[in-house]
């Protein structure tokens, strides 16, 4: 009989570690699913930047609690009457998350649903027609619920396709002129609403037939193009672009080139008369070599005002992370054109 007590002890013991186990490990599992702060750079390092006004930044997990993968996020688009965000992935996936501000400051995103894009006949895309690289919500502003769609720019089969919230596509494709001569897997990463031209596209980074260090904006519609130019740092792109308050717009450029840093720049674009080049200035150069820690910056989208948000592509490696991070662009002195000087 003591010997089956001391077993019987024994025995509760191990129940007792192993449950503390499960629990550590369920806790555990529970923190990797859910979004966490994260720090772009010191504080002092921050403030720095006169014309960009943090707001907050987080980490975005793996996977959702449900286990839906997430990654390769190309795009975002916010709807302001829905009070939702969408992400776009490049291989097809449209994720709806909630998101969660105090003071003014992103404190946590939460996943409502998932859909893959889907043809006409509401079939999934797949393979290269997944390739979903740019996205600018229309109709998600006019206090009327509902009426939104998202305009989605592919880029390894170039053109731009329609879709309901729900993922299906509800127009048919169009391929815009002005992605002519784009080198593969280097063509419409950025897509935006301009309230005078309509859809604008802008190519990752120069075409065939175009000057180095250059690169194609057009309308879809295929009327006008413009030339931008690329930030000087080497291998600098664009990848994505949205309207500022005042009509000029703002653009994301990435510029990696091993075993030099990654290198992110925000600069403000004025579009002049189509035909011509792009004026830019560069409102901030964000560098790992310089005290940030970031990412595969390539997805921007205005949440209201003079505030964005901007998205990170984790491209599906551990080594990378998907960051969703806050930010307002204080307004400088009017911009001075070239004909104004």
């Amino acid at each position: 009989m003591p010997a089956l007590h001391r077993t019987a002890r024994v025995s509760c013991r191990q129940i007792i570690a192993v449950s503390i186990l499960v629990a550590l490990a369920s806790l555990l599992g529970a923190c990797g699913v859910h979004p966490r702060p994260y720090t772009l750079a010191a504080p002092e390092k921050m403030a720095d930047i006169p014309e960009i006004q943090w707001c907050g930044t987080l980490k975005l997990p793996g996977k959702w609690l449900d286990g839906t993968p997430v990654g390769g996020l190309s795009d975002i688009g916010w709807d302001q009457d829905e009070s939702l965000l969408y992400a776009v992935s490049d291989r097809g996936w449209l994720h709806r998350l909630r998101l969660a501000f105090r003071h003014g400051e992103l404190i946590g995103a939460k996943a409502l649903k998932t859909y893959t894009l889907r043809d006409e006949t509401d079939i999934s895309l797949q393979g290269t027609l997944s390739d979903a690289e740019g996205m600018q919500l229309l109709h998600s502003d006019n206090d009327r619920r509902g009426d939104t769609r998202l305009a989605i720019s592919f880029e390894q089969q170039p053109r731009v396709e329609q879709f309901l919230p729900s993922g299906l596509a509800v127009h048919e494709p169009i391929s815009p002129n002005g992605a002519r001569g784009a080198a593969p897997n280097h063509g419409m990463e950025a897509l935006a609403l301009h309230p005078q031209y309509g859809l604008i596209a802008g190519l990752e980074s120069t075409p065939e037939n175009m000057s180095e260090g250059t690169t194609r904006l057009f309308t879809v519609d295929g009327k006008y193009e413009w030339t931008y130019p690329l930030a000087s740092d080497s291998n600098s792109s664009l990848t994505a672009m949205e309207m500022l308050p005042d009509g000029d717009m703002l653009m994301l450029e990435r510029a990696f080139s091993p075993p030099f840093p990654l290198i992110i720049s925000l600069r403000r674009a004025h579009l002049g008369d189509p035909g011509t080049q792009v004026e830019v200035r560069t409102l901030a150069r964000l560098s790992t070599g310089e005290g940030w820690s970031l990412d595969n910056f390539e997805g921007l989208t205005r949440i209201n005002g003079n505030r964005f948000l901007m998205i990170s592509d984790d491209n599906f490696s551990s080594f990378q992370t998907t960051l969703l991070s806050c930010f307002a662009v204080i307004e400088p002195e009017a911009f001075t054109h070239p004909d104004e000087k």
